[in-house]
């Protein structure tokens, strides 16, 4: 259960980031970058931030969604200067 909640989360902030920066330039990858970025990031928040905030099957829904939200940013901002292209 705990996967299936961090899919929905980063699938979802996914799609709201790729949705937000679509008109302000291209990005590094495309969709599929920035899905994998905010899967890793809803992964990486709720591992640093632990259990704090909304908890379901013990996935930290708000640290999920900083972390998926801060990566898909990051991403997007560094991805196209760091990897070239």
């Amino acid at each position: 259960m705990y996967w299936l909640v961090l899919l929905i989360v980063g699938i979802l902030i996914g799609w709201l980031a790729t949705v937000w920066f679509a008109g302000e330039k291209q990005f590094y990858g495309g969709w599929g970058a920035v899905l994998i970025a905010s899967l890793v990031g809803a992964w990486l928040g709720d591992l640093v931030l632990q259990d704090w905030g909304w908890t379901i099957a013990r996935f930290n829904i708000i640290a999920g969604v900083i972390g998926a939200g801060v990566l898909s940013w990051l991403w997007v901002l560094f991805g196209k200067n760091v990897l070239g292209k």
